[in-house]
């Protein structure tokens, strides 16, 4: 009967922490990486391309977050992230100046 409650004890051992190793193994994949970070920007021209749609996206979900509120709140809170879309495209201006000049001519 020993043997029994042994073995009994041991596989119920092993199928917990069998069940513990196979959910430390998932990975949330519900939002997947944007295409574009996988796609090389080396050129000036895609670089500011690339920036442009990263900004264009941070606005997006600010505004997201703003959809909640109501009055001078949500007045306020697209206020800011309308002056944070600014700040990023006037930020891709610079870099796009900076590698246009740094840039060997051809």
């Amino acid at each position: 009967m020993k043997k029994n409650t042994l073995a009994v004890s041991f596989l119920a051992l092993a199928a917990a922490l069998g069940a513990s190793f196979a959910h430390a193994a998932e990975e949330d994949v519900s939002q997947a990486d944007p295409a574009r970070w996988y796609k090389a920007d080396d050129a000036p021209k895609e670089r500011y391309q690339n920036l442009v749609k990263e900004a264009n996206a941070a606005y997006g979900e600010a505004l997201l977050a703003c959809k909640g509120m109501r009055g001078k709140e949500a007045k306020g809170c697209k206020g800011e992230a309308g002056a944070a879309k600014k700040e990023d495209m006037e930020r891709a201006k610079r870099i796009y100046k900076d590698y246009q000049e740094t840039s060997p001519a051809s």
